[in-house]
């Protein structure tokens, strides 16, 4: 290959990596937005013209990158399935499990609290687009339910119904961010603070061994 080949190869490198970049800045405004709004103001009550104008972009590109609503919608949700399923607790452990997955919970609970709000809103409402959430929710669902087993196994923990149990943890830590509406003081702790009480408001309420 001579020089002008090997230039030439380099710029249309160049300019497709910035074409790339491009669309990857435009692909996260788009998600950004369509969180913000989601979360505020739900999934039927966004538009796809309110998510392109708090994103600053056309139509056409929300089109072009997604294909509508509610690929935006799913793709939203793609760190929560990467974080969830690729967790892994130590059950041999059973009770630092259920601290460490009680901790994380809320820690993710409050950095993404704009996504956790829009789950809590499909769950509460019995959406038709649970159905595409499955691999999201229910991955931490049965991480949780097995180190319950584990800690009734190993005798750390006591309760007479795990799902019961279960849904007594989820939501806890589904509900552990400060809600303005409910809650007018301001909340003055750390999210390491908040998780701490978390965890010992769970491990208190299923009457630890410990």
């Amino acid at each position: 290959m001579n020089v002008c080949s090997k230039k030439e190869v380099s710029t249309v490198d160049q300019k497709e990596n910035v074409s790339k970049e491009k669309n990857k800045e435009v692909k996260d405004q788009i998600l950004q937005a369509a969180k913000s709004l989601f979360s505020s103001r739900g999934y039927d009550g966004t538009t796809v013209r309110q998510i392109c104008d708090e994103a600053n972009v056309s139509l056409a590109l929300v089109s072009y990158h997604f294909g509508g609503k509610e690929n935006v919608f799913n793709a939203l949700f793609e760190p929560l399935r990467h974080t969830f399923m690729n967790a892994h607790y130590d059950i041999h452990d059973s009770l630092g499990a259920l601290r460490s997955f009680c901790r994380n919970f809320v820690l993710y609970r409050i950095q993404e609290h704009e996504l956790i709000d829009i789950l809590q809103q499909e769950i509460v409402m019995n959406s038709p687009r649970l159905e595409m959430l499955k691999d999201v929710f229910l991955p931490s669902w049965e991480q949780l339910r097995k180190i319950l087993l584990a800690c009734q196994e190993q005798q750390t923990i006591r309760f007479e119904s795990l799902d019961v149990a279960l849904n007594f943890i989820m939501g806890t830590l589904m509900y552990s961010l400060n809600n303005p509406f409910l809650n007018r003081s301001s909340l003055q702790s750390t999210p390491e603070q908040i998780a701490e009480h978390a965890v010992n408001f769970v491990l208190y309420g299923l009457q630890t061994k410990s």
